[in-house]
């Protein structure tokens, strides 16, 4: 399984040889299924992160993922319009 992670701000630093704060992650099959596997895997602690998108929707780290996903990580720096009005998905 294939996806692609966007890191931002400080988060940047989890993940040196991701350009520009993105990169893939090629995840065994039997490997992370949830956003928080995700997290988990880039050595990224709850407490880090204050927004994550899967696909561009606001979602919890209980989230699925699945092969060609897009997921992205925001901390609590990070101030963007949508944290204030969106609801997360939870899966």
């Amino acid at each position: 399984m294939r996806i692609t992670v966007k890191l931002g701000s400080t988060l940047r630093a989890k993940a040196p040889a991701f350009v520009g704060g993105e990169g893939t992650l090629e995840i065994p099959e039997n490997g992370p299924r949830t956003v928080a596997d995700v997290m988990d895997t880039l050595d990224i602690a709850p407490g880090e992160v204050n927004l994550i998108y899967r696909n561009h929707v606001a979602v919890a780290p209980s989230a699925s993922v699945h092969d060609g996903d897009r997921v992205a990580f925001f901390p609590p720096n990070f101030i963007h319009f949508s944290q204030f009005y969106l609801h997360r998905v939870l899966d």
